[in-house]
């Protein structure tokens, strides 16, 4: 089920993210057009402090023109191993350091046209500190408990799809 790459031309690039727009031949000889969208490696972190809470993000979400709830996350720097993205990230964000980090996953946030992939990490032995986020970002933070964070995800208030798959992850392998 392979496609082989006829044409590829890149229609826009910007800070974030670059699109294409290729040309492909599919496996039965037909020739199909796709649009993806190229973006870097980013990591995510489920961090869960000692009375087993989550630290959980709200941050306006332009595109949604809402707030969100979600994990801390980031994009990686070039060639930035994906658990300093974590690391970095963690820290930018919440000024939290973690001494213990488990890989849980990885996920492809939309695998239709883009192929961006997000990699999940839990982070325990948290220890506060300070933070610094990045110029033009603004985010508010708590920690919530995992009884209130399942509620929130049945009652349909945690929609990031990240979010929801670092839950999975960690209940998969924890729970």
């Amino acid at each position: 089920m392979k496609e082989k790459t006829l044409k590829s031309k890149n229609v826009f690039s910007g800070k974030l993210l670059h699109l294409y727009v290729d040309e492909v031949e599919l496996e039965n000889g037909h020739k199909a057009i796709r649009e993806v969208i190229r973006h870097c490696e980013a990591s995510a972190i489920l961090a869960i402090d000692e009375e087993g809470r989550v630290l959980m993000e709200k941050q306006f979400r332009y595109p949604y023109g809402d707030d969100i709830y979600e994990i801390p996350a980031g994009k990686a720097d070039p060639k930035e191993d994906p658990m300093e993205t974590a690391k970095r990230e963690l820290s930018e964000e919440t000024g939290y350091q973690a001494s213990q980090w488990v890989h849980l996953g990885d996920m492809y946030p939309s695998c239709a046209y883009t192929d961006e992939v997000i990699h999940i990490y839990l982070a325990q032995g948290l220890t506060p500190g300070e933070r610094r986020l990045d110029e033009g970002e603004s985010l508010d933070y708590r920690f919530i408990k995992m009884t209130d964070l399942k509620t929130m995800v049945k009652d349909g208030l945690i929609k990031d799809g990240k979010t929801l798959a670092a839950l999975a992850f960690y209940q998969a392998k924890f729970q």
